[in-house]
């Protein structure tokens, strides 16, 4: 599986403002809010639930937080890009600008952790943030993910 599985140009936001890790998180379930019809409070609520179990925050500027709602069929991911880095508690203690939300149905864990495993080994790939942070369009970075994938096959 491929984060472009999960993923498509709805999904992304570019050069997002932001002063916290709660606005971002914020943003993000707007965002989802909107493409799925889903209660913007209720994902603040369950992501905001996860995070305070343990940082998402991986490591060189990314996180991936996730979580499960009752109401949702399928799993997907919702990448950002932030303007300026925001404190996420990270593992290595540095700022995060790049952060790809995923979300799933609680009753289907085997997509759900494929989609993390694959949001993990594509933002981990040498250069790939450098690039996701200069691109300017939803579209330049699915191209770019798109790139990752010619060259994993």
């Amino acid at each position: 599986m491929s984060i472009l599985d999960y993923l498509d140009t709805n999904q992304v936001l570019i050069g997002v403002p932001s002063r916290s890790k709660k606005q971002v998180i914020e943003d993000l379930a707007a965002r989802v809010s909107t493409l799925t019809g889903l209660s913007q409070r209720c994902l603040l609520d369950i992501v905001l639930r996860r995070e305070r179990l343990g940082s998402t925050g991986i490591g060189g500027g990314i996180a991936i937080p996730h979580a499960v709602h009752d109401d949702l069929t399928r799993t997907s991911a919702f990448l950002t890009v932030l303007e300026t880095p925001v404190d996420f508690d990270s593992i290595d203690g540095q700022p995060v600008d790049i952060i790809c939300l995923v979300v799933g149905p609680p009753n289907d864990d085997t997509s759900h952790l494929k989609c993390i495993a694959s949001v993990t080994r594509s933002l981990q790939q040498v250069n790939m943030c450098d690039k996701l942070r200069s691109v300017k369009s939803p579209e330049a970075v699915l191209q770019c993910l798109q790139t990752i994938g010619r060259v994993a096959a």
